[in-house]
């Protein structure tokens, strides 16, 4: 079988789900910035669930590292349909960008990201380097789950699948199975829900979980794709 994209996940789901009552614009647009600003500039999207003001989407947040010293910042988010809010520069509440709209009256989506990634103001190089970050040095790893995450939402939101890998989500579990939770600068864990089973992977694509030391980041850089790894969390979730 030919190895399908995140951009063809997509374009199945938009032809199947109505905007307003799905995940689907949020968790593409999301994997559109992590691709970008993860690995460079230490900006990680995380699952959130009526954190601070009782909000649903996905937060962009500036992770602890040797550059975004002191306290994790919080800059922004997409709502739970795909609208952005920039914190640093609107309120929260704002949607100053509404992604849905443009999505509903069939903009390009070429167009939506280059205005997403205009209103949320990041600059193309960061204005300090992350060379010496582990989000830089290990950055891939957490891109390919986080990818595996986007087509897992694309085509599994109605299995009821949930997706969290926010660290107040996963700090608890973190500790609790990974031997190397001590790590300075943890890139974290995704941990994956369905009605048959619970499955978590260290975000560097350790299964935590598991009891044959899977590694979905080993088994990306031997040739699998995140096709093939999406595929293979399929049968570990039961779906």
């Amino acid at each position: 079988m030919t190895p399908k994209t995140v951009y063809d996940f997509f374009n199945e789901w938009k032809l199947k789900n109505d905007t307003k009552n799905s995940w689907g614009l949020t968790w593409f647009l999301a994997n559109e910035f992590c691709k970008r600003f993860y690995s460079s500039h230490g900006i990680a999207p995380y699952v959130i669930c009526r954190e601070g003001l009782g909000y649903y989407g996905i937060m962009f947040s500036r992770v602890l590292c040797s550059v975004n010293k002191g306290k994790e910042r919080n800059i922004g988010r997409l709502s739970m349909g795909g609208n952005i809010e920039n914190w640093e520069s609107s309120t929260p509440g704002s949607h100053g960008f509404e992604a849905i709209k443009m999505f509903e009256n069939t903009a390009d989506l070429s167009a939506i990201l280059k205005g997403a990634f205009e209103y949320m103001n990041l600059p193309a190089i960061p204005e300090k380097t992350h060379l010496n970050c582990r989000h830089k040095r290990w950055g891939e790893s957490f891109m390919l789950m986080f990818e595996i995450s986007t087509m897992l939402a694309l085509k599994n939101e109605s299995d009821g699948i949930s997706i969290w890998n926010h660290p107040s989500m996963t700090e608890d579990e973190v500790k609790r199975l990974d031997p190397l939770c001590g790590m300075k600068e943890h890139l974290g864990a995704f941990i994956f829900n369905s009605s048959k089973n619970k499955v978590i992977f260290a975000s560097d694509g350790r299964e935590l979980t598991g009891r044959t030391n899977e590694n979905y980041w080993h088994r990306f850089m031997a040739g699998e794709s995140s096709f093939d790894l999406y595929r293979d969390l399929l049968i570990k979730l039961g779906l």
